[in-house]
């Protein structure tokens, strides 16, 4: 499990690098709108943010122990590996700059749906924590294919607990950049900055790639696993069916 929860941590950490550019405003003007930065609605902001990772995570682990019932549940966790590397990779692509963010327009046409600009507005005259932690809450779910991408490799675990756990990581991951904004916004330079972020895009990149291939062989290995418990094991029915042929054996009368 700890080795899924620093996975998960890791996609947050890297990725985060985006949020500063996707949501690094929504921060900025929390910020500025005080002489002073605002910690406590920042760490509010951040408290809502993790709690919708955190529930989704949770619906998630939902999911994934209901398909533990199918048969072929190997095949889908496979499946959802490989699903949760290749967003990995595209996200890594577009931090990078080499690949346009394909949910650019569904996050724009989703936060004008939730009226995520009014709750911003609000927040900022407010002098309530709380406005700040409905904007996190709002603001988690913005259609974005780092958190999609975190979502199908929870999906992986089949269990609600770790993967709720692992969404929460997953926040956890994202909250150095998404507090620390204001400062890189003010001191990093555009050069520093591109190459920080192509850093981070090519670690995503080798992350997704390490996804993709240790799901294979992890899933690879406990399906044939599974078949060799199966293959090694008898149930108490074959058991007593093996028995009764003995007995059928042994009462049958002996030829002369």
């Amino acid at each position: 499990m700890l080795e899924l929860l620093a996975a998960a941590f890791l996609i947050g950490f890297l990725g985060s690098m985006h949020c500063v550019g996707m949501c690094g405003g929504l921060v900025t003007s929390l910020s500025m709108s005080r002489k002073h930065i605002w910690w406590t609605g920042l760490m509010g902001y951040q408290l809502g943010r993790i709690a919708t990772y955190t529930f989704l995570g949770l619906i998630a682990g939902m999911v994934g122990l209901a398909l533990t019932q199918v048969p072929w549940f190997a095949n889908i966790q496979q499946g959802l590996a490989v699903f949760a590397g290749l967003l990995m990779i595209v996200f890594g692509l577009n931090l990078a700059g080499w690949l346009a963010d394909p949910f650019v327009n569904a996050m724009a046409r989703f936060s004008a749906l939730i009226g995520l600009s009014r709750w911003i507005q609000s927040a900022t005259t407010s002098r309530m924590p709380m406005s700040w932690v409905m904007v996190g809450l709002f603001n988690g779910l913005l259609p974005c294919g780092l958190v999609y991408a975190g979502l199908a490799f929870s999906l992986t675990s089949g269990h609600v607990f770790t993967s709720a756990a692992m969404m929460f990581a997953f926040g956890l991951g994202t909250v150095p950049a998404m507090m620390f904004v204001p400062a890189m916004l003010q001191s990093a330079s555009p050069a520093l900055r591109g190459w920080v972020l192509k850093i981070a895009a090519i670690l995503l990149i080798i992350l997704g790639v390490l996804t993709m291939v240790r799901g294979g062989e992890w899933m690879h290995a406990l399906h044939s696993g599974h078949h060799g418990h199966h293959s090694m094991e008898m149930s108490p029915a074959d058991i007593q069916e093996m028995n009764m042929d003995n007995m059928d054996m042994e009462s049958m009368p002996q030829s002369q």
